[in-house]
């Protein structure tokens, strides 16, 4: 008997329980308001078509999947585009200097999005965006001008639309 009192009033005193009348006094003196949020009715329950994507494991994989996916699309894209490093265009300007003009992908601002398809024939469908920038550099000679530093000029954004079909993102 001796314990189980002992363990109420540890329990009590531990969650604050023996504290809370004079916890109410003390902010009623204090002219404190407390406000106590409830539920509306206008909050909508939680269901399978609007669970949050953190919770919603198969979503999860195929967003983690994409991600690897996006990863080395990306950086192929990168490569392999006709203005890009590799293929550097060099222009001689009317003052007699050269312009050095390539595109790069922002890898920073690559987001990957994906969510169910209302299709029967594709669940998921992806969506890719990034930033590509046009990089610039001016110099009396090519040679200086491959030298320089680059600097973005413009932004050209980017977004692809994906689609999981048959165990693979087309």
């Amino acid at each position: 008997m001796k314990i189980f009192v002992l363990s109420a009033f540890l329990a009590a005193f531990l969650t604050g329980a023996f504290f809370a009348p004079f916890a109410k006094a003390q902010d009623a003196a204090a002219g404190t308001e407390v406000a106590v949020a409830t539920p509306s009715a206008t909050t909508p329950s939680v269901t399978s078509k609007n669970l949050p994507v953190y919770l919603d494991h198969d979503l999860a994989k195929k967003h983690a999947d994409f991600t690897r996916f996006a990863k080395v699309r990306v950086k192929a894209m990168d490569s392999n585009h006709r203005m890009s490093k590799s293929r550097m265009k060099v222009t001689k300007l009317p003052d007699g200097n050269y312009k050095a003009l390539y595109h790069a992908i922002d890898y920073d601002s690559v987001v990957c999005k994906v969510r169910y398809s209302s299709s029967k024939s594709i669940p998921y469908v992806a969506i890719l965006s990034y930033r590509e920038m046009v990089m610039e550099a001016i110099g009396q000679s090519p040679e200086e001008c491959l030298s320089a530093e680059f600097k973005a000029v413009s932004i050209i954004p980017n977004r692809q639309i994906f689609s999981h079909k048959k165990g693979r993102w087309q």
